[in-house]
Protein backbone atom coordinates (compact mmCIF):
# COMPACT_ATOMS: atom_id res chain seq x y z
CA UNK A 1 0.00 0.00 0.00
CA UNK A 2 2.94 1.97 0.95
CA UNK A 3 4.72 1.77 -2.40
CA UNK A 4 1.50 2.93 -4.58
CA UNK A 5 1.11 5.70 -2.31
CA UNK A 6 4.78 6.67 -3.47
CA UNK A 7 3.81 5.77 -6.60
CA UNK A 8 0.59 7.88 -7.03
CA UNK A 9 2.21 10.50 -5.35
CA UNK A 10 5.36 10.32 -7.73
CA UNK A 11 3.23 10.26 -10.85
CA UNK A 12 1.12 13.49 -9.29
CA UNK A 13 4.67 15.23 -8.86
CA UNK A 14 5.32 14.15 -13.06
CA UNK A 15 1.69 15.71 -13.79
CA UNK A 16 2.35 18.60 -11.79
CA UNK A 17 5.67 19.24 -13.64
CA UNK A 18 4.56 18.58 -16.85
CA UNK A 19 2.09 21.00 -16.76
CA UNK A 20 3.91 23.89 -15.48
CA UNK A 21 6.76 23.21 -18.51
CA UNK A 22 3.47 23.45 -20.75
CA UNK A 23 1.94 26.74 -19.03
CA UNK A 24 6.03 27.82 -19.39
CA UNK A 25 6.27 26.76 -23.20
CA UNK A 26 3.06 28.12 -23.88
CA UNK A 27 3.76 31.48 -22.31
CA UNK A 28 7.09 32.33 -23.94
CA UNK A 29 5.17 31.42 -27.55
CA UNK A 30 2.60 34.30 -26.53
CA UNK A 31 5.22 36.61 -26.11
CA UNK A 32 7.60 35.63 -29.04
CA UNK A 33 3.86 35.57 -31.50
CA UNK A 34 2.33 38.25 -29.89
CA UNK A 35 0.85 40.43 -32.55
CA UNK A 36 2.96 43.98 -32.43
CA UNK A 37 0.48 47.03 -31.05
CA UNK A 38 -0.59 49.76 -32.85
CA UNK A 39 1.60 52.64 -32.88
CA UNK A 40 -0.73 55.19 -31.07
CA UNK A 41 -0.22 59.11 -32.29
CA UNK A 42 -0.88 61.35 -29.38
CA UNK A 43 -1.47 64.74 -31.18
CA UNK A 44 -1.21 66.59 -28.15
CA UNK A 45 2.72 65.27 -29.07
CA UNK A 46 3.29 67.26 -32.53
CA UNK A 47 7.12 66.04 -32.58
CA UNK A 48 5.96 62.44 -32.05
CA UNK A 49 3.22 63.24 -35.00
CA UNK A 50 5.50 64.84 -37.41
CA UNK A 51 7.98 62.39 -36.89
CA UNK A 52 5.76 59.33 -37.74
CA UNK A 53 4.07 61.25 -40.61
CA UNK A 54 7.30 62.24 -41.95
CA UNK A 55 9.32 59.09 -41.82
CA UNK A 56 6.17 57.40 -43.56
CA UNK A 57 6.90 59.89 -46.28
CA UNK A 58 10.40 59.08 -46.47
CA UNK A 59 9.30 55.56 -46.81
CA UNK A 60 7.10 55.90 -49.71
CA UNK A 61 10.31 58.19 -51.20
CA UNK A 62 12.76 55.21 -50.88
CA UNK A 63 10.39 52.71 -52.49
CA UNK A 64 10.95 54.53 -55.37
CA UNK A 65 14.42 55.89 -56.03
CA UNK A 66 16.22 53.02 -54.48
CA UNK A 67 15.53 50.80 -57.62
CA UNK A 68 15.62 53.66 -60.06
CA UNK A 69 19.18 55.16 -59.05
CA UNK A 70 18.72 57.71 -56.72
CA UNK A 71 15.78 59.60 -59.12
CA UNK A 72 12.39 60.01 -58.28
CA UNK A 73 11.25 60.64 -61.57
CA UNK A 74 14.50 58.51 -63.97
CA UNK A 75 16.23 61.15 -66.50
CA UNK A 76 18.34 59.41 -68.56
CA UNK A 77 17.32 55.61 -68.13
CA UNK A 78 16.84 52.29 -69.40
CA UNK A 79 13.64 50.09 -68.66
CA UNK A 80 14.87 46.76 -66.75
CA UNK A 81 12.19 44.69 -65.17
CA UNK A 82 9.48 46.52 -65.70
CA UNK A 83 10.65 49.71 -64.34
CA UNK A 84 13.57 52.72 -65.52
CA UNK A 85 16.84 52.43 -64.25
CA UNK A 86 18.75 56.26 -64.47
CA UNK A 87 21.90 55.73 -66.02
CA UNK A 88 24.50 56.64 -63.35
CA UNK A 89 27.58 56.66 -66.13
CA UNK A 90 26.88 56.52 -69.95
CA UNK A 91 28.49 56.76 -73.29
CA UNK A 92 26.46 56.81 -76.06
CA UNK A 93 29.39 55.92 -78.26
CA UNK A 94 30.96 52.77 -78.64
CA UNK A 95 34.45 51.39 -76.84
CA UNK A 96 34.38 54.67 -75.36
CA UNK A 97 34.48 54.52 -71.32
CA UNK A 98 31.23 56.55 -69.61
CA UNK A 99 30.87 59.52 -68.65
CA UNK A 100 29.51 60.00 -64.73
CA UNK A 101 26.30 61.20 -65.05
CA UNK A 102 26.03 61.90 -60.59
CA UNK A 103 29.28 62.99 -59.69
CA UNK A 104 27.26 64.97 -56.53
CA UNK A 105 25.06 61.19 -55.99
CA UNK A 106 24.69 61.68 -52.41
CA UNK A 107 23.85 65.30 -52.31
CA UNK A 108 21.55 65.00 -55.50
CA UNK A 109 19.67 61.96 -53.58
CA UNK A 110 19.32 64.21 -50.42
CA UNK A 111 17.42 66.59 -52.54
CA UNK A 112 15.52 64.33 -54.07
CA UNK A 113 14.10 63.15 -51.06
CA UNK A 114 13.43 66.51 -49.85
CA UNK A 115 11.48 67.18 -52.83
CA UNK A 116 9.47 64.10 -52.70
CA UNK A 117 8.39 64.78 -49.23
CA UNK A 118 8.38 68.61 -48.72
CA UNK A 119 4.59 68.65 -49.84
CA UNK A 120 3.47 65.43 -48.08
CA UNK A 121 5.49 67.04 -44.58
CA UNK A 122 3.44 69.85 -45.04
CA UNK A 123 -0.12 67.90 -45.29
CA UNK A 124 1.10 66.28 -42.19
CA UNK A 125 1.21 69.31 -40.25
CA UNK A 126 -2.27 70.46 -41.95
CA UNK A 127 -3.49 67.55 -40.47
CA UNK A 128 -2.13 67.74 -37.08
CA UNK A 129 -3.75 71.72 -37.01
CA UNK A 130 -6.93 70.20 -37.76
CA UNK A 131 -6.91 67.73 -34.95
CA UNK A 132 -5.79 70.37 -32.85
CA UNK A 133 -7.82 72.98 -33.45
CA UNK A 134 -10.64 72.86 -31.63
CA UNK A 135 -9.06 73.09 -28.42
CA UNK A 136 -5.94 75.17 -29.25
CA UNK A 137 -5.28 78.45 -31.39
CA UNK A 138 -2.62 77.38 -33.70
CA UNK A 139 -0.17 80.00 -35.20
CA UNK A 140 1.74 78.18 -37.98
CA UNK A 141 4.76 79.63 -39.50
CA UNK A 142 6.79 78.58 -43.11
CA UNK A 143 8.78 75.44 -43.50
CA UNK A 144 12.10 74.44 -44.83
CA UNK A 145 13.42 70.86 -44.43
CA UNK A 146 16.46 69.68 -44.94
CA UNK A 147 18.03 65.66 -45.53
CA UNK A 148 21.40 64.15 -44.86
CA UNK A 149 22.62 61.13 -45.84
CA UNK A 150 25.00 59.70 -43.07
CA UNK A 151 26.62 56.51 -42.09
CA UNK A 152 23.55 54.20 -41.07
CA UNK A 153 21.60 57.04 -40.82
CA UNK A 154 19.11 59.19 -43.05
CA UNK A 155 18.01 62.26 -41.12
CA UNK A 156 15.47 65.04 -41.66
CA UNK A 157 15.55 68.63 -40.48
CA UNK A 158 12.20 70.60 -40.73
CA UNK A 159 12.77 74.00 -39.54
CA UNK A 160 8.95 74.92 -38.64
CA UNK A 161 7.46 77.78 -36.47
CA UNK A 162 4.56 76.19 -34.75
CA UNK A 163 2.49 77.37 -31.83
CA UNK A 164 -0.29 75.76 -29.37
CA UNK A 165 -1.98 77.93 -26.82
CA UNK A 166 -4.87 77.37 -24.33
CA UNK A 167 -5.88 79.60 -21.58
CA UNK A 168 -2.60 79.76 -19.87
CA UNK A 169 -0.86 76.59 -21.51
CA UNK A 170 1.56 77.73 -24.71
CA UNK A 171 3.56 75.39 -26.60
CA UNK A 172 6.28 76.29 -28.68
CA UNK A 173 8.07 74.72 -31.45
CA UNK A 174 10.87 76.01 -33.63
CA UNK A 175 12.45 72.27 -35.18
CA UNK A 176 11.36 69.27 -35.68
CA UNK A 177 13.92 66.32 -36.67
CA UNK A 178 13.73 63.16 -37.49
CA UNK A 179 15.99 60.35 -38.06
CA UNK A 180 15.55 56.97 -39.72
CA UNK A 181 17.93 54.02 -39.82
CA UNK A 182 18.60 53.42 -43.41
CA UNK A 183 21.83 52.08 -45.74
CA UNK A 184 21.49 54.39 -48.12
CA UNK A 185 24.79 56.30 -47.82
CA UNK A 186 26.70 53.38 -47.73
CA UNK A 187 25.27 52.04 -51.03
CA UNK A 188 25.13 55.53 -52.62
CA UNK A 189 29.50 55.34 -51.66
CA UNK A 190 29.61 51.94 -53.29
CA UNK A 191 27.62 52.84 -56.71
CA UNK A 192 29.79 55.83 -56.68
CA UNK A 193 32.99 53.23 -56.39
CA UNK A 194 31.57 51.51 -59.15
CA UNK A 195 30.65 54.14 -61.26
CA UNK A 196 34.02 56.01 -60.77
CA UNK A 197 36.20 52.24 -61.96
CA UNK A 198 33.75 51.80 -65.00
CA UNK A 199 34.58 55.51 -66.16
CA UNK A 200 38.48 54.82 -66.33
CA UNK A 201 38.50 50.70 -66.57
CA UNK A 202 34.91 50.02 -68.09
CA UNK A 203 34.82 47.10 -65.98
CA UNK A 204 34.13 46.46 -61.65
CA UNK A 205 34.76 43.08 -60.63
CA UNK A 206 32.13 42.44 -58.20
CA UNK A 207 32.97 39.31 -56.96
CA UNK A 208 36.63 40.63 -55.49
CA UNK A 209 34.82 43.54 -53.91
CA UNK A 210 32.29 41.23 -52.47
CA UNK A 211 35.40 38.92 -50.73
CA UNK A 212 36.65 42.44 -49.34
CA UNK A 213 33.16 43.81 -48.37
CA UNK A 214 31.05 40.50 -47.47
CA UNK A 215 28.39 42.75 -46.02
CA UNK A 216 27.46 43.21 -49.63
CA UNK A 217 25.55 40.95 -52.16
CA UNK A 218 26.13 42.41 -55.64
CA UNK A 219 25.10 41.39 -59.23
CA UNK A 220 25.97 42.69 -62.46
CA UNK A 221 23.55 41.84 -65.36
CA UNK A 222 24.53 42.80 -69.28
CA UNK A 223 21.95 43.56 -71.26
CA UNK A 224 21.81 42.63 -75.35
CA UNK A 225 22.25 46.24 -75.65
CA UNK A 226 25.78 46.86 -74.17
CA UNK A 227 23.82 48.18 -70.96
CA UNK A 228 24.91 47.00 -67.63
CA UNK A 229 22.72 46.94 -64.63
CA UNK A 230 24.30 47.03 -60.96
CA UNK A 231 22.39 46.08 -57.81
CA UNK A 232 24.19 46.45 -54.75
CA UNK A 233 22.33 44.52 -51.97
CA UNK A 234 22.83 45.23 -48.11
CA UNK A 235 22.98 41.82 -46.90
CA UNK A 236 21.93 43.17 -42.72
CA UNK A 237 19.02 44.85 -44.13
CA UNK A 238 18.05 43.18 -47.74
CA UNK A 239 18.14 46.94 -48.97
CA UNK A 240 19.10 46.84 -52.79
CA UNK A 241 20.15 50.19 -54.86
CA UNK A 242 20.21 49.89 -58.53
CA UNK A 243 21.26 51.80 -61.33
CA UNK A 244 22.21 51.19 -65.63
CA UNK A 245 25.90 51.79 -67.00
CA UNK A 246 27.00 52.08 -70.76
CA UNK A 247 30.42 52.08 -71.26
CA UNK A 248 33.12 50.81 -73.70
CA UNK A 249 29.54 49.58 -75.35
CA UNK A 250 30.86 47.45 -78.63
CA UNK A 251 28.73 47.51 -81.83
CA UNK A 252 25.90 44.56 -82.80
CA UNK A 253 27.96 41.56 -83.92
CA UNK A 254 31.54 41.77 -81.43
Amino acid sequence: MATNKMNQRGQITIFIILALIIIVILAMLFLVFKAPEPEVIDEDNPQAFIESCTKQAVEEALEVLMPSGGDIIPKGSIMYNDLERTYLCYNANYYSPCINQRPLLIEHIENEITSYIEPRVANCFNILESKLENRYTIESGEMQIQTKLSSGLISINIDKHFKMSRAEIVRNFENFKVSIPHPLYELSKVALEIVNLEARFCNFDILGYMIFYPKYDMDKFRTGDSNIIYTINDRATNEEFMFAIRSCALPPGF
